[in-house]
């Protein structure tokens, strides 16, 4: 399929991923930080946990720019997200991923399978609030910046493992344009993580198959 332009560089162009710990979150950073070196880009990245390094909230903000000296602030600020992959609904329409985002500027791939929180423990009659999540971020971005689709359940069914749904995701951004860094380079950053390296490239393909 055909690759999309990728967005300009010159200023620096922000990226934050938010999950829950544990599945990935921090990896997706790295990989767009090493994507970005091997292309001899300046590059900052810079992680944020919640109370818990597994289970709690998790962001991996990312600048990318021509040169290091178009990045002018260690994590991307307030309304300066050019892209938000989220990659769990409601640490995505949270009050702190939300404040990143900005209306005609940010595009927001969003998972929207039902991951359970901590209250479920407490009120067995908790229920996901996925129409609430969506509904957030299309009013902070707006509805034609947000895409959605169940990253989890296509990478069960696509590669057997809901592990894999940061790479569709990610993907699925890239193809609609949206990382500032080659096809080629993201495929290297995963080969020399040396992690299930076959699977997540695939992943990263899928994801951008979504764009069709």
């Amino acid at each position: 399929m055909p690759e999309p332009a990728l967005p300009s560089t010159a200023s620096a162009c922000g990226i934050v991923v938010g999950g829950v710990g544990g599945t990935g979150v921090i990896t997706i950073g790295q990989l767009l930080g090493m994507a970005a070196h091997l292309e001899g880009k300046g590059v900052v990245t810079q992680d944020a946990g919640g109370l818990a390094q597994k289970g709690g909230a998790t962001w991996s903000y990312i600048q990318i720019a021509d040169t290091l000296d178009a990045i002018y602030t260690s994590k991307v600020d307030t309304a300066k997200a050019d892209l938000v992959l989220g990659c769990d609904a409601i640490v995505a329409a949270s009050s702190t991923t939300l404040a990143v985002m900005q209306a005609g500027r940010t595009f927001v791939a969003l998972n929207s399978h039902a991951t359970p929180t901590a209250a479920f423990v407490h009120n067995p009659q908790w229920q996901f609030p996925e129409g609430g999540c969506e509904a957030a971020i299309a009013a902070t971005v707006g509805a034609q910046a947000l895409g959605v689709f169940d990253a989890e359940q296509l990478a069960i069914q696509a590669l057997g493992d809901s592990i894999y749904s940061n790479l569709l995701l990610l993907g699925y951004a890239w193809q609609k344009g949206r990382v500032p860094v080659s096809k080629a380079a993201l495929l290297r950053a995963i080969a020399l993580n040396g992690v299930q390296v076959t699977n997540n490239q695939a992943a990263f393909e899928w994801g951008r198959h979504l764009c069709r």
